[in-house]
């Protein structure tokens, strides 16, 4: 703010050249500035066009800007002569060349930028603004706490599956935390004490030992890169369940129910990829004998609130043609999914026992509801259940292959434990048909728009050492292949040659000399190759390097410095106000012998100092006689 209004100071007070060189400054600081106050994808543009803009302010004022040789004097912006007005026009040449030294600034920044060593803040990087307000992720969550959130639209996380390129439409379900408490109205977590995950490697933090969670039977892998927006909790989301994380963290945490946790709420984006294995049904509980279950499961997760007869006559109702786990958990879930309806207007319970308001009453909720009915129909039956939170993807970027996770996707579901398999998560919820928001243009444009907003934050703002390192190796790689195709290219022509050289020669020579004549032959034609590039470059280099030279506008601003002197001398003023053309008019009336001499040394230096045009022997002998006449004259006194 300082220097927006430091700025704004400025243009009102622009009366010297040296002002504009202020307020050029001034504006540059203040994009610095902004580069370090934001990592929003609308910079790139504005930095883009102030670019372009600045290499043409600052070519425009070079050539507005008039100096004498002898103290760089600075001289007026405008040459008002009105016959030179088409002049003054921007020419096809100046207009290519300016926007080439724009897109040649460019490049070069885009260089710099990959190529400076990077210092990695991980989570601890500055953020801006407020994080988003999650609720369903602390230790105490309400009843139909998630349903504040469910019509928000902004976008929590970008999920890729590098591993899975196909995308099999199905749903990604994203973990945060459980509960394994519900008082009737709330859920509470009662295995919230966190510990320290073991860091294996730098940034690689893995889980040993005691398994957060307990399972016998492992799915496959299923690796995850996931780009989370700043939230107010320390959840680290991730696919159930986490096996390994990667990241930028100085440490990370994880509790009993298999939760992992940043050190604090993160006030920046963070990227990191996990890797995860669901539970899978082992048939074993499937057979006709469930298992036992362990004590520690049947003590923490059959925590009933405050008996309801009705709630537990329903469950024996839904489950009584079932014995095994597995069948009961089915039963109460396709009763829930086919009985009831999907509603986020579903008004706050009135009553103290919301659950029962819902199963009885209402009849409608949303995924809480569900999920909290499931949970108690299961422990009522006997059946060890907890209550997770998290997010179902299920938005696809087929633009940028990776799920797009709002907080509209938050989401509540059911870990129902078998003896044999562990934990299975059970989606009670029925499936809510809402058409997408917008028409599939809008749709169409929205995911292309978040992909370069997913690509902007991966190859600009999170580009981090290790992202250096990664490209320095691709381009080894690429460097060896091309070398080893080159050399296989040059290995081919070089036979080839030596065939056709071993039937030109007599059979009496030697192959050794055949080989040493083939690489004299070779060199020779490198040798006539650079000689011959020589030849037609060095003229153009010589030509440029006179071009850009400043010998002949030294030679003619000389012979002009000398006629400013003498007219000073002859009582003329020599204010830096006086642009030369003008200087030249004001000759012409004041003292008409010398505006033949005057006009004629001004246009040749006007046309050699700010046209670039080279002298001619002609002109450097004919501005040399115009100064040599004018220095004989003498302006009669007023």
């Amino acid at each position: 703010h300082f220097l927006m209004i430091l700025m704004v100071i400025k243009l009102f007070n622009l009366r010297l050249r040296r002002d504009y060189l202020h307020l050029y400054a001034i504006s540059l600081v203040a994009m610095l500035a902004s580069g370090s106050l934001t990592t929003d994808l609308w910079f790139f543009p504005i930095f883009s066009i102030y670019l372009l803009a600045g290499v043409w302010t600052l070519l425009l004022f070079q050539l507005t800007k008039t100096s004498e040789v002898s103290g760089d004097v600075w001289m007026s912006a405008h040459i008002r002569h009105t016959s030179h007005e088409e002049n003054h026009r921007v020419s096809p040449r100046l207009f290519w060349i300016a926007n080439g030294l724009a897109l040649g600034a460019f490049l070069i920044t885009v260089v710099i930028f990959f190529t400076i060593p990077r210092v990695n803040a991980g989570i601890y990087q500055k953020g801006f603004g407020e994080n988003l307000r999650m609720s369903g992720f602390s230790d105490k969550v309400n009843l139909g706490a998630i349903g504040s959130i469910k019509r928000d639209p902004s976008i929590v996380m970008r999920v890729e599956l590098p591993r899975s390129p196909l995308h099999d439409a199905r749903p990604l379900y994203i973990r945060g935390v459980s509960f394994d408490q519900y008082d009737g109205k709330v859920w509470t977590n009662q295995l919230s004490y966190r510990r320290s995950l073991i860091e294996e490697s730098p940034g690689t933090f893995t889980f040993r030992g005691k398994r957060a969670v307990s399972r016998s039977q492992l799915g496959e892998a299923m690796h995850q890169k996931i780009l989370l927006e700043p939230l107010d909790t320390p959840v680290l989301f991730a696919a159930p369940f986490i096996e390994s994380v990667t990241g930028l963290f100085p440490s990370l945490f994880f509790d009993a129910t298999g939760a992992v946790y940043l050190p604090f709420p993160s006030s920046s984006r963070i990227e990191y990829t996990v890797v995860s294995r669901a539970t899978v049904l082992v048939p074993a509980d499937l057979g006709s004998e469930p298992g036992p279950y362990p004590e520690w499961v049947v003590r923490q997760y059959l925590q009933l609130p405050l008996q309801s007869d009705r709630i537990t006559a329903l469950a024996g109702e839904v489950t009584q043609k079932h014995y095994r786990p597995y069948e009961k958990a089915t039963a109460i879930q396709t009763y829930l999914t086919s009985q009831y309806r999907y509603s986020l207007d579903a008004p706050l319970a009135e009553q103290h026992q919301p659950l029962e308001e819902f199963l009885f009453e209402r009849k409608t909720g949303y995924c809480e509801h569900y999920a909290t009915a499931m949970v108690i129909m299961l422990r009522t039956v006997g059946v060890p259940a907890r209550l997770v939170t998290g997010f179902m993807a299920t938005e696809w970027n087929e633009y940028g292959h990776y799920y797009v996770v709002r907080q509209q996707d938050a989401h509540a579901w059911v870990e129902v434990y078998l003896p044999h398999s562990g934990w299975i998560r059970m989606d009670p919820t029925p499936t809510e048909d809402n058409p997408p928001a917008g028409g599939p243009v809008w749709k169409v444009l929205g995911l292309i728009v978040d992909n370069i907003k997913l690509q902007w934050n991966r190859l600009f703002v999170q580009y981090s050492a290790a992202d250096q390192l990664a490209v320095v190796r691709e381009l080894k790689a690429e460097g060896m292949s091309v070398r080893n195709k080159a050399l296989d290219s040059m290995t081919l022509l070089f036979g080839a040659f030596l065939t056709v050289l071993s039937g030109i020669v007599p059979h009496n020579v030697s192959q050794v000399r055949i080989g040493v004549l083939g690489e004299l032959l070779g060199v020779a034609v490198i040798g006539l190759a650079v000689l011959f590039w020589l030849r037609r470059s060095r003229p153009w280099v010589a030509r440029s390097l006179w071009e850009k030279g400043r010998g002949h506008e030294l030679v003619i601003a000389q012979y002009y410095r000398r006629m400013r002197t003498y007219l000073t001398g002859q009582g003329f003023s020599n204010s830096t106000a006086i642009a030369p053309l003008e200087l030249v008019e004001i000759t012409h009336a004041r003292w008409r012998e010398a505006y033949t001499a005057v006009a004629s040394i001004t246009e040749v230096y006007c046309r050699t100092r700010f046209g670039h045009l080279p002298l001619t022997p002609e002109d450097l002998k004919h501005t040399e006689d115009q100064l040599r006449h004018l220095l004989e004259l003498r302006k009669p006194q007023a």
